[in-house]
């Protein structure tokens, strides 16, 4: 049997700030490589502190999360760049994967809910909860399990204007019955080939663990948190059940289902 070749670009949103983020998605690579019969291209472009956009004629597309706000950027060159960019692709029709801040981007572009400050910040390995099904959470429980890091949200769902597109909301945040508070939508399908979360599937745990307990990381997760919240981050990471399922699970079906559309 002949080798399949796929190119993937990543657009990189860190904006020159170090993140494991990109760690764990070259892990997935590596590790979804070893287990098809294909030779990936990957390519990396620096959208925020390059303005590095890459073109249409690569198989799959993987833009990251980032630091700082999805509102404030709006009008910045980069942001122009990066929104033209995903209606091309929308039109096209072409495999993409927003994770958290390009996720932010692209619901406060195309208005498919109100983007705002969360009343505190959110870290921790949080239980997701799928709402419809879709070939993205194939292999995982409901609730699955995922690291969440984020300042902002997405809630009060545009209706009108998710249907207009054809998306489907796909994942909300954890139950908090104690919480008069809306829960926050934690996926989107905007076509079916573009699909977006708010939380973090690459992450692995034992990357996450080194990177977690590291002095500087955890002394300000207890000094923000507490000790408590450091610790169970420990512990659900250590658990099997866990994040380990969501990096096996999420990012590969993606890539899968993009060489389907290949082949």
């Amino acid at each position: 049997m002949s080798t399949t070749h796929f190119k993937i670009a990543i657009i990189d949103m860190y904006d020159g700030n170090a993140n494991v983020g990109m760690e764990c998605i070259h892990l997935i690579l590596a590790n979804w490589t070893s287990q098809k019969n294909v030779t990936i291209q990957h390519q990396v472009f620096k959208l925020r502190d390059h303005c590095e956009i890459p073109d249409h004629q690569f198989d799959a597309y993987i833009s990251t999360g980032g630091p700082g706000s999805p509102i404030d950027s709006a009008g910045e060159k980069w942001d122009t760049l990066f929104t033209e960019w995903l209606d091309q692709m929308l039109a096209l029709q072409k495999p993409v994967f927003l994770i958290c801040h390009s996720f932010q981007i692209a619901c406060r572009h195309l208005n498919l809910g109100k983007i705002s400050l969360r009343k505190s910040r959110q870290v921790g390995i949080l239980p997701i909860h799928p709402i419809e099904s879709n070939h993205l959470f194939e292999g995982l429980a409901d609730p699955f399990y995922a690291l969440e890091s984020r300042l902002y949200q997405i809630t009060e769902p545009n209706d009108e204007q998710i249907s207009r597109l054809g998306a489907r909301i796909t994942a909300l945040e954890k139950i908090r019955p104690q919480v008069p508070l809306e829960r926050a939508i934690m996926g989107i399908q905007f076509n079916e080939h573009m699909a977006g979360v708010q939380f973090h599937p690459e992450g692995e745990y034992q990357i996450l663990l080194d990177y977690f307990k590291d002095d500087k990381i955890k002394n300000a997760i207890m000094e923000e948190f507490g000790i408590e919240k450091w610790d169970r981050m420990i512990e659900h990471l250590n658990d099997p059940t866990k994040i380990k399922s969501t990096f096996n699970a999420i990012l590969p079906n993606f890539l899968d289902k993009a060489l389907e559309a290949k082949s």
